[in-house]
């Protein structure tokens, strides 16, 4: 399945990442069947593709280790509490490795959170990518 036709829910956890000997933090703002996308401030660029995840699942109380592969590296704008604009790095993680069980987890975990949103409206991630824009929190 491509990457970018799978089921997707809006999230928001905190994630530390680990490229290139250095740990840094970031936020999760999505999550795949099989990846994420991960926001953080505009701090430098990874010249690494490959990325050491620590991050949790939503309402499952259970950490995740996971190793993954930057599929897209983007800046994108959002919006400032005080309406001024904010650059944030996003990057989509493919997941490459993790435990069988924290995998399932996360693919059971965004098909149910997918088909209950869909019973109460439209998923976020069929909206265009301006009107999610417009809900991110900063």
């Amino acid at each position: 399945m491509d990457l970018r036709h799978q089921r997707r829910v809006p999230v928001e956890s905190l994630c530390t990442e680990v490229a290139n000997g250095r740990e840094q933090f970031s936020l999760v703002v999505e999550l795949a069947e099989s990846g994420l996308r991960l926001q953080r401030p505009l701090n430098g660029r990874t010249h690494n593709r490959i990325v050491q995840l620590e991050f949790e699942i939503p309402e499952i109380d259970e950490v995740v280790w996971a190793k993954g592969l930057i599929c897209f590296d983007q800046l994108w704008r959002g919006r400032a509490r005080h309406g001024q604009g904010l650059l944030v790095r996003t990057s989509g993680v493919h997941l490459l490795a993790a435990a069988t069980r924290h995998l399932r987890m996360l693919q059971d975990y965004v098909v149910a959170t997918n088909e209950r949103q869909s019973r109460v409206g439209r998923p976020m991630w069929s909206r265009p990518l301006s009107e999610r824009l417009r809900m991110l929190p900063f």
